[in-house]
């Protein structure tokens, strides 16, 4: 019956020690969440998602119900391995700006280093530029090609009222990086 004691204690102890990290898990997520310097962590991308959106449920739509109209011609399977080329660096510069933009929001800080130095929008950059590609090119569709254009197409619509909110919150810190890094364009000069 001790033994039984002890044990209850313990699992209880053990549920108690798993709710406090929940907790903290929660609060370093808030802290995330939480506007910085009168900015959200998502910016404009609300808006750009919703303008994409579209072309890409149109795109997989399109390669899972009409896959002979989405398909590239027979001849074309031999980019296929290129797809692995545009993948993996996309998926490094995304997961790196996801890490920078997540640590350097939280403590209200411009980031331009690490993906930020390449590009100032890399998330967008390397799905529009890499892993869109990729997945068109893995799946020999050329309909992936479409959302990534549309993607493109919204950042230059929509990016403009983000990098106002910018300036203002870091000024000439941040007009300073506007003339070093291009807006979505990666390693290009603006």
């Amino acid at each position: 019956m001790m033994v039984l004691l002890f044990y209850g204690m313990d699992d209880n102890h053990h549920r108690s020690l798993e709710v406090e990290r929940e907790v903290k898990k929660m609060a370093i997520l808030m802290n995330i969440l939480k506007k910085q310097n009168g900015m959200s962590i998502i910016g404009q991308g609300g808006k750009i998602i919703l303008f994409t959106l579209p072309s890409l449920i149109g795109a997989i739509l399109v390669h899972l119900i009409l896959p002979q109209i989405a398909a590239l011609p027979e001849g074309f399977s031999f980019i296929k391995p290129l797809g692995y080329v545009f993948l993996i660096p996309g998926l490094i510069l995304w997961g790196t700006a996801v890490i920078q933009l997540l640590t350097g929001f939280s403590k209200g800080k411009l980031v331009t280093t690490g993906a930020y130095s390449v590009v100032r929008n890399p998330i967008y950059s390397s799905v529009t530029f890499f892993i869109l590609p990729a997945v068109a090119l893995l799946s020999l569709t050329w309909v992936y090609f479409i959302p990534a254009f549309f993607l493109y197409a919204g950042v230059t619509i929509f990016i403009g009222e983000e990098e106002k909110q910018m300036v203002r919150a870091f000024g000439i810190e941040y007009e300073n990086y506007l003339k070093r890094v291009d807006r979505l364009i990666p390693f290009k000069k603006p």
